[in-house]
């Protein structure tokens, strides 16, 4: 009777172990959003009614950049009711090719219009690098 107890005690602590790992692993933004941005045309970014337009190659290089130092961790628990949004288009001759919404820069959800299943990922930001979406609406 012990070692059945014991036995199940360690296959109880193997399962939480490995379901840690699974969840512990994080993810670069370049490893989430097949992003080419050589491609690249336009960013559309919205914010509280306001909208911007980035079109310079220089600028999108630099916003894209900023977006692939993020290190990312998968979630299923995005707030949706956050108090900041910011919802940005990624365009490649203006055809829609990525969706992100970031929620008060701690949440990113990724949306490819390329996949016809599995569209929408969902992301908590884990880094303290986060990248700062407002300066572009100044």
């Amino acid at each position: 009777m012990k070692k059945w107890m014991i036995g199940l005690v360690v296959v109880i602590l193997i399962g939480i172990g490995v379901y840690f790992l699974i969840n512990a692993k994080t993810y670069s933004f370049d490893d989430v959003v097949s992003i080419d941005q050589n491609k690249v045309t336009s960013i559309q970014m919205e914010h509280d009614n306001e909208r911007v337009v980035v079109d310079k190659k220089e600028d999108i290089q630099k916003l894209l950049k900023e977006f692939s130092g993020m290190t990312l961790k998968k979630t299923n628990e995005v707030k949706k009711a956050s108090k900041e949004s910011y919802w940005i288009r990624v365009y490649e001759n203006k055809k829609e090719m990525y969706g992100l919404t970031f929620y008060d820069q701690s949440f990113l959800e990724t949306y490819d219009f390329s996949k016809t299943k599995d569209q929408t990922s969902e992301y908590q930001i884990v880094d303290a690098n986060q990248v700062d979406i407002g300066q572009f609406f100044k």
